[in-house]
């Protein structure tokens, strides 16, 4: 008893509780402080500045900015609008946003029926979701969540599901080549549908179509915004269901939008329930009373916990194996929205939240020894529900949920006696409305940490860059290819370089090589190369590869 009470004080602690919706929260930290309400008060100004951002994004200003032109997108922020009951926006509330997903709820059920079919099949029967980031981590997350990873059985769903979010080769074929293309759609969720990774895989969907003397409409749909590039696309090749998002709803906050909504329809999720969740937490998450507001209260506690010991990782333990995708999910928010260099006033900066995690009691046998003993550089977020839906009898603690429950309360302990912090996160039971709430509380937490820091959480200039650079190796790619086709050719990256008259890229140049060696004979890779004839020397002392290509 007192070695608990010892680790209880050096523990600042602090729950809260919601009576109407029974979310609640611990939070166990070490900040080397004894009382929280002094800290609360010492982050009073930060905290009201954050309240005025809400507003202000939720009022319709343009918010995603940032003084150094070059990563700035300026532009509003509307994924709190599309769930806002009040409609401040025009066109953007929660009713609206319901009336859009009663659309998508009405094509899916037509599609099922076989109101609406394919000219050479009787009924559709497989839709497949193609997007990239959170066009796809967001509705395939919520699927698991509701059904577990392998949806497609245990739903019994009348269509079945599938994803295909990077250009990977293996997994497109191993996908395609187990449906019918006849009686299949592949769903497009793009805001642009210049994405190289979903464009890319539009097109390849296409020819497959083509090839199979289908119409491509029939077989395709799209969720984008008005007027881009896939918009155009999905009138001009019919496509069988084209839905609009906003230019102002950001990839990885899309879920609350038609990203959502189709996925949702087909996977016989309530999405209505899930956005009223949002709207719920929302509102919980607008308190301007700082002891009744969940998201200031946890944000405030990282960002004092991060100004006093520095930057941490955040550890997401999930006690549900339905929640297999939610760090992956949390992930993305997280990382994608704080990791930044500059301020939003343009003062370079290096700030974020690396956040790592998986299921417990899995990731209990995998790295928490590190977390518990090792270098301190962590603090962990449990996740769980409280109710559960059936029980099994469990000799060790009386029944299988009881003893999760014991693993939870033991891990809890554990990081107690070990000196480290963690957040203890719990709702009532596992369901569309919760997931809404769980989702929107992240959300609300990751806009007051970046006003907390003075960045702007809704840009992503740092993905913006891999992808310009992406466009350079594929162009450079293409003039190596293209060089090879008629000369035959001996001689390092550098050599080759030097015979395109171009400087520098070695490295990039190499890996092209490289491929080239491992995959000209791969059907479709290097079709003008199929019959090369390649070798490949590795030089040590140069450290580098020696290529010989002969015709």
């Amino acid at each position: 008893m007192n070695s608990f009470h010892h680790f209880t004080f050096y523990f600042m602690t602090d729950t809260f509780y919601d009576q109407g919706t029974g979310v609640r929260f611990d939070v166990h930290f070490e900040p080397d402080f004894a009382n929280i309400q002094d800290e609360y008060a010492a982050q009073k100004t930060k905290f009201e500045e954050a309240i005025q951002l809400i507003n202000r994004m939720e009022n319709g200003e343009i918010v995603n900015h940032t003084a150094v032109k070059a990563e700035s997108e300026d532009r509003q922020v509307d994924h709190y609008n599309l769930r806002l009951k009040e409609e401040k926006v025009p066109g953007k509330s929660l009713q609206h946003t319901i009336e859009l997903w009663n659309q998508c709820l009405a094509f899916a059920r037509d599609i099922e029926s076989g109101k609406i079919k394919p000219d050479k099949a009787e009924k559709y029967d497989t839709v497949i979701f193609n997007g990239i980031g959170g066009s796809y981590l967001g509705p395939q997350m919520l699927i698991i969540a509701k059904y577990g990873i392998d949806y497609n059985i245990m739903a019994k769903l009348p269509v079945k599901i599938y994803f295909t979010s990077n250009t990977d080769p293996d997994l497109f074929h191993q996908v395609t080549s187990n449906i019918r293309l006849e009686s299949s759609i592949m769903v497009h969720l793009s805001k642009s549908g210049t994405t190289a990774e979903t464009a890319g895989n539009m097109h390849t969907w296409m020819q497959l179509c083509e090839a199979k003397g289908l119409n491509v409409g029939q077989h395709s749909a799209a969720v984008t915004i008005k007027d881009s590039k896939l918009d155009k696309i999905a009138h001009e090749r019919h496509f069988v269901g084209n839905w609009h998002m906003e230019v102002d709803t950001g990839g990885r906050t899309s879920v609350c939008s038609a990203i959502g909504m189709v996925p949702c329809a087909f996977a016989h999720l309530d999405f209505e329930q899930f956005i009223r969740g949002m709207s719920t937490m929302d509102e919980l998450t607008r308190r301007p009373n700082f002891n009744e507001n969940p998201a200031a209260i946890i944000a405030t506690i990282i960002n004092r916990h991060t100004a006093l010991k520095g930057f941490k990782n955040m550890i997401v333990l999930c006690y549900s194996d339905f929640l297999k995708e939610y760090a992956h999910y949390l992930q993305q928010l997280y990382m994608e929205s704080l990791g930044k260099n500059y301020t939003v006033d343009g003062t370079e900066c290096h700030v974020g939240q690396t956040v790592f995690g998986g299921v417990g009691t899995g990731e209990q046998h995998a790295f928490m020894q590190q977390v518990q003993k090792g270098v301190g550089d962590n603090f962990v977020k449990i996740i769980h529900f409280e109710k559960r839906t059936t029980d099994y009898y469990n000799e060790a603690a009386g029944s299988m949920g009881r003893q999760l429950l014991a693993f939870v309360e033991g891990t809890e302990k554990a990081l107690i006696q070990n000196k480290r912090p963690f957040i203890d996160l719990s709702f009532p039971e596992r369901n569309e409305f919760n997931f809404g709430m769980m989702i929107a509380l992240e959300e609300r937490i990751v806009t007051f940490l970046g006003s907390f820091l003075g960045i702007n959480a809704y840009d992503q200039p740092g993905v913006q860059d891999g992808k310009l650079a992406a466009s350079n190796v594929n162009k450079l790619s293409k003039e190596i290819a293209k060089l090879l086709e008629t000369a035959s050719v001996k001689g390092t990256a550098a050599d080759i370089l030097k015979a395109l008259k171009i400087e520098g890229e070695h490295y990039e140049a190499e890996q092209i090589l490289n491929d080239i060696y491992n995959n000209h004979a791969v059907p479709n890779a290097y079709p003008a190369l199929v019959n090369l004839k390649v070798q490949r020397e590795f030089c040590p002392k140069a450290k580098q590869f020696v290529f010989t290509f002969n015709h």
